[in-house]
């Protein structure tokens, strides 16, 4: 598959069969992701692997969390949220989690998560290259302390998002976009000409 037709045609799918992903597909889509660019090659992502029987020990992980945290509120509620986030779980066959490093200081920490979300593109290109299907999911769950235990992930570490990864069951929907020109503006020379004002403070031209 060619890299245009790849990014236009994937799409996220909701709905997986229950059909296994094997090891071998997923490692090449992890492969993928470690070539996504990366200020200073810092490499901060982190990787997390969820298939089969480890999905609903990591389900009653949540639930026994959820309810734990539940003081004041109703357990009932509790555990109705419990349950869906169970089926949500069990919904694919295999989800990576993806955390990102923080860096020494601010701007290292969003450039680290920056090349994160690139390493998830490239994971959800890879797959979909393959024959798979995905989305990216962004629940909170994956930052809940006894969450971030059972997965061995540093609590300093920023969730990226939760890659759910099978096969389709999901109709083809077609999908629309903005074309780029539309979100474009080319810069003119003219565009850097500054003028100020008597006060010597710069006049902006142009505000968003």
């Amino acid at each position: 598959m060619l890299v245009e037709e790849a990014i236009r045609s994937r799409a996220s799918i909701k709905v997986f069969s229950d059909e296994p992903v094997a090891p071998a597909v997923i490692e090449r889509c992890l492969e993928a992701a470690v070539w996504a660019p990366n200020h200073h090659l810092t490499e901060p992502w982190q990787f997390r692997v969820i298939a089969g029987e480890m999905r609903e020990l990591l389900a009653q992980t949540v639930k026994a969390s959820m309810l734990h945290d539940a003081t004041g509120l109703d357990v009932a509620v509790m555990q109705a949220k419990a349950l869906k986030e169970r089926r949500g779980l069990l919904s694919a066959p295999a989800i990576v989690t993806v955390y990102s490093d923080t860096g020494a200081d601010e701007r290292a920490t969003r450039e680290n998560f920056a090349a994160c979300a690139a390493a998830v593109q490239n994971i959800l290109i890879m797959a979909h290259s393959a024959g798979l299907a995905g989305i990216w999911r962004s629940s909170r769950i994956y930052e809940l302390p006894r969450v971030r235990s059972a997965l061995r992930v540093h609590e300093a570490a920023l969730f990226v998002g939760a890659i759910f990864l099978g096969y389709s069951l999901q109709r083809t929907v077609k999908r629309r976009r903005t074309p780029a020109a539309d979100k474009t503006y080319w810069l003119q020379a003219e565009d850097f000409d500054s003028s100020y004002g008597d006060d010597g403070a710069l006049e902006p031209r142009f505000t968003v």
